[in-house]
This record gives structure tokens, sequence and C-alpha cells, in this order.
């Protein structure tokens, strides 16, 4: 059994007389979490440290706070360790998300700066998304894993994760953060999609896709599956629905994603997870918008394990009434999202037993 450890939200604490109460701050309480813990206790002099977040896209307007990122920060900083503030890019060639230019420019727009995080921000796939490690796995779906290259040359990841709903995955916690945040664009598509692209006969041979694919993959309006190199943006610029891709989701997506995670635990040694379930919203935060939470805020939880931490996110979330003027589960409909608990546990990266250590109390 894992422990798992917690601080909420609410103020319930709270000497109504008085205004001015720092010790109620989600911010002071993070530092209170991070503390008693000891989910950072492994963080040696002069490791480089990841901190593992996401940027959201823009429009998002419910992505943690950069409060949050820079409190852990300094927590790794106070034990020695080297920070830096990480993402990756997206799929695709066009949109500002699928490069680490236009990844630096959306982080911005949201708050996220290296003066506002008092760290480095780099992104962990190099500037298309093709800077990676190659790791073998004896996965269901997968036997190789592309690991963003500047996580796997960091002596530890410490995962910051806004937990929400995920149209396509059901959920988006710990186990996602890492399985899709932290490889590269070749293993995003993989586990996004089961086969290469195709040309259907929809295609009224504009070029477009001719003109994006990088590595000159289309020959004749035919890919060249030799060739494809996986970035899907034949599929980004088509406006005619000339390119036939599977896009996969429920079981086999969250299969795929943790199956992806272990790939990443394979690279690195040490692993801290920390679940901010507030503004608990029905999708990602890779979507240009932001809806109403589900839920009322929870708070903030911690572990060294990811299946455990997002189990017991799971779980406090279901309890909870939800708010009719959110899409509320819309998105369950059709996926599951205990698959990446299940698969993961299966995979051996985590367990699902826990056991809440409140630090309220």
């Amino acid at each position: 059994m894992r422990n798992v450890f917690f601080i909420n939200s609410r103020a319930e604490v709270c000497e109504v007389e008085k205004w001015y109460q720092p010790k109620l701050s989600l911010a002071r309480k993070l530092e209170k979490l991070i503390d008693e813990s000891g989910t950072l206790d492994f963080i040696g002099k002069g490791d480089i440290i990841a901190v593992k977040t996401h940027f959201g896209e823009r429009g998002t307007t419910k992505t943690l706070r950069p409060i949050f990122i820079r409190k852990i920060v300094d927590a790794v900083r106070e034990r020695g360790g080297k920070p830096f503030v990480t993402e990756t890019t997206g799929l695709g060639m066009v949109k500002d998300r699928c490069t680490a230019i236009g990844r630096l420019k959306i982080a911005e727009e949201n708050g996220y700066t290296s003066q506002t995080l008092n760290a480095p921000i780099i992104i962990a796939d190099g500037i298309k998304g093709y800077d990676y490690v190659e790791v073998g796995i004896d996965g269901k779906h997968l036997k190789k894993i592309n690991v963003a290259r500047a996580i796997a040359d960091s002596d530890a990841v410490v995962c910051a994760t806004h937990f929400k709903l995920h149209m396509m995955a059901g959920m988006g916690g710990s186990i996602k953060n890492i399985g899709v945040g932290c490889v590269a664009k070749p293993s995003k598509f993989d586990l996004h999609c089961p086969t290469y692209p195709s040309i259907n006969e929809n295609c009224n041979e504009c070029g477009d896709c001719v003109e994006v694919c990088p590595s000159n993959a289309i020959i004749d309006f035919k890919v060249i599956e030799e060739l494809c190199i996986k970035c899907a943006a034949c599929d980004e610029v088509c406006s005619q629905n000339g390119v036939e891709l599977t896009w996969l989701g429920g079981k086999d997506i969250s299969e795929r994603i943790a199956e992806c995670a272990a790939g990443v635990m394979k690279t690195v040694e040490d692993f801290a997870f920390f679940n901010f379930a507030v503004d608990i919203t029905p999708h990602c935060d890779c979507h240009p918008y932001s809806d109403n939470p589900v839920v009322p805020d929870i708070g903030i939880f911690a572990s060294n394990d990811m299946v455990a931490i997002d189990k017991a996110c799971y779980d406090s979330y279901v309890k909870l009434e939800k708010n009719p003027d959110s899409l509320v589960e819309k998105f369950w409909e059709w996926t599951d999202p205990l698959a990446q608990i299940e698969h993961a546990r299966k995979l051996g990266i985590g367990i699902s037993n826990y056991r809440i250590v409140d630090g309220n109390e």
C-alpha cells in the first residue's frame, strides 16, 4: 500500500474576524505538503530535476497557476537540486503548440516565464519534437517509446499535474502527464493512432500535405510509410478530409498512455507526483477554452507513485456532486477513465492500493 499525502483547498480553520490569514493560502499549504510528505527527499545536491507541467493552449484559463510551479521549484532548490520547468511539443507542424518556439510563446501568454517560475523553461523534445531517446518495452500495444531527451537526461522528474477529465482518455492525471507529456512526437502519434496516415478519395491533389510534410513522405499523393515520421501534419492541413487517420479513444488510448509512461520510467530513476485537484474541467488543458469546473476544488495530492495518486484523485472526484452548469462528464460516455490506472498497475509502474495521509490534521 502506498502513502498518498493530501491537503485540502478549504479555509476550514478561518478566523472570520481576521482578513489577513496567509496560512490559508493553497500555495502556503503546498509548502507544508512538500515538507511533511517527504516526496522530494530523494533530491541530492547538484541533481538536475525536470519539473514537468502543462502550459495549456492559447485561450485556456484554468491551467495550474504559476505560483504552484514556483513553490515546487523553490523546494527543489532548497534540497540542492537544479530545476528546470519543461513541456513537450504537440502533434502536427503548423499550430504554435507543435513546435518549441510556439510552446514558449503560449507559455508566456499563459503566465509561465523563467521569471514567474524561478527556473529556465526547456522544451524537452527539441525544436520540432524529434529529439528523443528510444526505449524498448514489452507492451500490449507498443514495443518502443521515444522519450523526450531532456527528460531522459534528467536525474529525476517532479510531475506537477492539473487533475481534470479528458475527452479521449477519461481523465488526465500523473500517468497522462508522464505518458503523453514526456514523450516525443512519434510516440504521441503511436498512442493516438494505430496506423500510418493514408490519402483517400476526397483528395483533390491541392498539394498542401506535400508541402507541409517534413520528411517528403507523400509521393504522388500516397504516404510512403518507410519515410513517414508520424507527425500528423498532413491531417492537420488537409481541408478536404483527404487524409485517413484513425484516432483512438477509450481503453485503447488509455492503455497506450500507460505504456508510454512505463517507457519514460525506464530512463529516470526517481519521480515525485503532485496532483492539483482544483479547477477540475471536463476536458484537457490542450483545448483552446476552459469550461466551468465539474466539481468544487478538492485540494493537492502528493506521492512517489503515479498509479496510487491518480486512483486517489479519481476516488475523491467521483464522490462529489457534479456541477450542472459544466459539461459534467459528457466525455465519459465513450471513455474509460480507470483503464490507465489498471493497465499501469499491470505494467508494474505503480500500485492502486493507497492510504491517505491527511496533512490538514
